[in-house]
C-alpha cells in the first residue's frame, strides 16, 4: 500500500466526517457564558463540596477529590480513582462539568482501565512502528495501517461509549444535585437544564468526532513518515 494512498483516504474521510457531524463552531459560541445562569450556579457551593456532594448521592465515597490550579480541563483519573476538578469559578456549566466526572468514577472498572491501558498500547504500537518504517525495517504499510484502524474502532467503541453515556446522564445528577440543596427554584433549574441540554446536542458528536478525528491523525501523521522515508 502506498503511503499517498492513505494520506488521500485519511483526508477524505476527515472531509466526510466534518459534513456527516455538521457541528458548527458558531452554535457553541453562545453557549459558553450565560451571566443570567452563572448568577444562579454561583450560589451553589465551591467545586470541591459539589463533587463529594454528588459522589454521596452516586454512593461512591471513595474517590479523592482535588482541583488541579493549572488546567482548564477536569477528569477521573481511574488508574488513581481521583478526581482533578478545572478551578472554573463564574460558570455555569461547572455544575454539569463536575456531575460528568463523577458519573466516570461509577462506570464498570473494567472498561475504564481497559480505556486507559489500551489507549497507552496504542501510543506504543504507533511510536514503534513509526521507528520502523523510518528506518526501512517496516516497507509495506498495509499491516500497520490495518492494525490503527482496528485499533480506532475499538478505542472509539470503548471511549465513545463512556463519554457519551456521563455526557447524557450528567443532566439528571445535575438536576438532582441543585434540587437536593433546595437553594434554587425550580423554575431557575429548569432554565439552567434546559441550556445544559443545549450543550449535551452538541457535545455528544463533538465527543465521537474528537475520537475519531485523533484517530485519523495519528494515522495521517504515520503515512506522512512512511512517504518521507520511503
Amino acid at each position: 500500500m502506498e503511503p499517498i494512498v492513505v494520506i488521500a483516504f485519511i483526508l477524505a474521510s476527515t472531509v466526510l466526517l466534518k459534513i456527516a457531524f455538521s457541528i458548527d463552531t458558531k452554535e457553541v459560541e453562545p453557549l459558553k457564558e450565560n451571566k443570567d445562569l452563572e448568577i444562579l450556579t454561583n450560589k451553589l457551593p465551591e467545586n470541591t463540596q459539589i463533587a463529594k456532594e454528588m459522589l454521596e448521592i452516586l454512593g461512591n465515597q471513595t474517590v479523592k477529590v482535588e482541583v488541579s490550579k493549572n488546567s482548564k480541563t477536569s477528569l477521573y483519573i481511574a488508574i488513581t480513582n481521583k478526581i482533578s476538578i478545572a478551578d472554573i469559578k463564574n460558570n455555569y456549566a461547572r455544575i454539569q462539568t463536575i456531575a460528568h466526572e463523577c458519573l466516570h468514577s461509577v462506570q464498570d472498572r473494567r472498561l475504564l482501565l481497559f480505556n486507559f491501558i489500551f489507549s497507552n498500547i496504542i501510543i506504543l504500537y504507533w511510536l514503534t512502528i513509526s521507528i520502523l518504517t523510518a528506518i526501512h525495517v517496516i516497507t509495506n504499510i498495509a499491516i500497520p495501517v490495518f492494525v490503527l484502524l482496528l485499533m480506532a474502532t475499538i478505542k472509539l467503541a470503548i471511549r465513545g461509549f463512556l463519554e457519551t453515556d456521563a455526557i447524557i446522564k450528567s443532566k439528571y445528577l445535575s438536576k438532582e444535585y441543585m434540587e437536593s440543596k433546595n437553594i434554587l427554584t425550580e423554575k431557575e433549574i429548569i432554565s439552567i437544564i434546559e441550556k445544559y441540554d443545549e450543550i449535551n446536542k452538541i457535545a455528544v458528536p463533538f465527543t465521537i468526532l474528537r475520537i475519531l478525528s485523533a484517530s485519523l491523525i495519528s494515522i495521517f501523521i504515520y503515512a506522512t513518515i512512511a512517504l518521507i522515508f520511503q
